[in-house]
């Protein structure tokens, strides 16, 4: 790791005085202290989190790549109700 490094990752849940956010590229969640999120940061957001000798020094909310990702899941659950994972076009 170096001395500082920024990731990108999602708010999985809250739990307590905690963000769990999920990490692109790593299997384990990483717990955040509320106290570092933006007060309006909810389950959801993507967010990148600066990183400053292994210490998380800032949590910014992604507006971009969150309203991206609701974007590519309501496009998925469209294709859903019309039954499109159904149909064999092999």
């Amino acid at each position: 790791m170096t001395d500082k490094e920024t990731l990108k990752g999602v708010i999985d849940r809250f739990e307590g005085d905690w963000a769990v956010i999920e990490l692109d590229g790593e299997i384990e969640p990483r717990n955040i202290s509320r106290k570092l999120l933006p007060r309006r940061a909810k389950e959801g957001d993507h967010v990148q989190l600066e990183i400053e000798h292994g210490n998380v020094t800032k949590v910014q909310v992604d507006p971009e790549a969150t309203q991206a990702a609701k974007e590519r899941i309501k496009e998925k659950m469209e294709r859903l109700r019309r039954g499109e994972h159904l149909r064999d076009d092999d």
